[in-house]
């Protein structure tokens, strides 16, 4: 259970520091972890933004038929 709390620390980034790793091991998969994070969060940032933008080229050219009419 503690592993699972830690996890979700850092991939969250709240980071408390309550728990942290103690051994090179244990510290390489938090390294990796971090990593996953970040590019998880980057990925889901940039997904966001797509879908945002095709929604406003979306609106924008049902706005320029309804104008044309």
């Amino acid at each position: 259970m503690l592993s699972i709390y830690f996890v979700t620390q850092t991939v969250t980034t709240v980071g408390y520091g309550d728990v942290s790793p103690t051994n090179t091991v244990e510290r390489i998969f938090v390294i990796i972890l971090m990593i996953v994070g970040v590019l998880g969060f980057s990925f889901a940032a940039g997904s966001l933004s797509s879908i945002i933008q095709s929604f406003d080229t979306q609106t924008a050219e049902l706005n320029e038929r309804f104008m044309s009419l």
